[in-house]
């Protein structure tokens, strides 16, 4: 495989789990968001807590998977300009 199709296919990799790591940031942000409504709805302190764990998680997991993705990503490139 030639070096310009090898960095062209690691692009629109890259661009495809960007998008897909953007949805789930979002979903956390999104969680976050709620949490803050729901305090104002007189629910008890521990639900608001929780639901804004579970944001924070969400985000954390999400940049973890995000870094895992990146260094696969890397290392196929890396890869498939050594052959």
């Amino acid at each position: 495989m030639d070096h310009k199709n090898v960095t062209l296919n690691e692009i629109v990799r890259l661009f495809y789990s960007v998008i897909v790591f953007l949805v789930f940031a979002s979903a956390g942000v999104a969680l976050d968001l709620l949490s803050q409504q729901v305090s104002s709805l007189g629910v008890s302190e521990f639900t608001i807590h929780l639901v804004s764990f579970s944001a924070h998680f969400m985000l954390v997991l999400d940049v973890l998977l995000f870094s895992i993705s990146l260094l696969f990503s890397a290392w196929e490139f890396l890869r498939g300009l050594a052959k």
